[in-house]
């Protein structure tokens, strides 16, 4: 496929034109991570800090609150987990009704005995995968 950029600080908008035969999955992802945000603000005490998306390793709903948990702290967000599903990025990825997880923390997959999936995160932490969840997850990391 061919490809061609041309960059001109002065437009006043950016917009993208493909010409295909037909679309594809793999443009259809490319398509959507043009249109994703990679930043998210979260709220701590008075402070507002802009959090990049790829910071983030996990989302999730406590008590009618959304909280993006990264590395060093979690901040609460002011956006409700539908609408941030509508802008995340495609390694994010639904594991249950109140969370969201980073593929790209994922360390390893761990299979309980009683067929509960664990995902377990490169900094230690854990997060369980609803039984309703497993089949997207297993398609989004191809197994």
């Amino acid at each position: 496929m061919k490809t061609r950029f041309e960059i001109n600080p002065n437009l006043p908008e950016e917009w993208a034109e493909f010409h295909i035969h037909k679309m594809t999955e793999r443009l259809q992802r490319v398509v959507q991570d043009l249109g994703t945000t990679t930043q998210l603000w979260g709220y701590i005490d008075n402070i507002i800090k802009p959090l990049e998306l790829n910071e983030v390793y996990l989302i999730e709903s406590l008590q009618s609150k959304v909280y993006a948990k990264t590395a060093k702290q979690t901040y609460q967000v002011k956006k409700k987990l539908y609408e941030l599903e509508e802008f995340l990025p495609r390694n994010f990825v639904k594991i249950s009704r109140s969370e969201f997880v980073n593929l790209d923390y994922l360390d390893h997959l761990e299979v309980a005995a009683n067929a509960t999936v664990i995902l377990k995160l490169t900094n230690g932490q854990e997060a369980f995968v609803a039984r309703r969840c497993i089949k997207n997850l297993k398609a989004r990391l191809g197994i």
